[in-house]
């Protein structure tokens, strides 16, 4: 059986995307990065998101049944430290421009897309919570390099000269 640290050591070597899901709760705003996004469906359009059931970002998205994905670019490395770490969480959202869309939960202006959704549905599965969004809106920036997060490193795609 393998253990927790080797598999945690392993998936630390998927490269991902850098996703910032934040939400509205009791007038209160809260975020958390996230790798694990997934288009699971065009019609309708849905997203699927897994929070850990410890993360202070968990129960807010489980009370509202509302989260924006807000997919970072390479140049909100700072915005993506901030909000993965647990330190001054009541200091987050004083970095960068925010708007909503039509739920209401926070949209950071310079994300590359941001994902405005209402849970459709949740299914526990041990640590986490997998959440269904059914998008209501899209926010679309400028094509700009996404921010990409590896074996403990941030960096970004560049593509090979043809």
């Amino acid at each position: 059986m393998i253990s927790t640290n080797e598999f945690k050591a392993g998936m630390r070597r998927l490269v991902s995307g850098v996703s910032l899901v934040t939400t509205l709760s009791a007038e209160e705003k809260h975020g958390t990065i996230v790798t694990s996004v997934t288009s699971v469906s065009a019609d309708p359009p849905t997203l699927l998101i897994c929070l850990n059931r410890g993360n202070s970002c968990h129960d807010a998205v489980m009370s509202s049944r509302v989260f924006c994905v807000n997919l970072l670019a390479r140049r909100s490395e700072e915005i993506s430290r901030r909000f993965a770490s647990p330190q001054n969480r009541e200091q987050r959202f004083q970095v960068g421009n925010w708007t909503t869309l039509v739920t209401g939960a926070p949209v950071l202006q310079d994300a590359m897309a941001s994902f405005d959704c209402r849970v459709s549905h949740s299914i526990e599965a041990h640590s986490h919570t997998i959440f269904l969004g059914h998008i209501e809106d899209i926010r679309l920036a400028e094509t700009l390099p996404p921010l990409l997060y590896g074996s403990g490193m941030y960096g970004d795609f560049t593509p090979a000269p043809m």
